[in-house]
């Protein structure tokens, strides 16, 4: 799964891909590659859905997030 979000790591709005493997998943940056893993459940899947949706309505304010679409996509507002 992939999910736009801000690195914690670089600093850097990017593309992070998820791979969830029963209770746990590694959340990866696809721009600085920082790898870290989370426990996963149902709740964590909707904070991932949240995350995303509110990342859709900063585009309004922030267009240049409209352009996070690929692995390795990058941007420091």
């Amino acid at each position: 799964m992939l999910f736009r979000n801000k690195c914690t790591q670089c600093d850097y709005w990017t593309v992070f891909e998820l791979k969830v493997n029963n209770d746990k998943a590694l959340k990866i940056c696809t721009h600085c590659q920082h790898r870290e893993e989370i426990d996963w459940d149902s709740k964590s899947e909707i904070l991932i859905s949240d995350g995303e949706k509110d990342v859709r309505a900063l585009q309004g304010h922030f267009p240049a997030l409209g352009q996070l679409k690929n692995r390795g996509d990058h941007i420091r507002l």
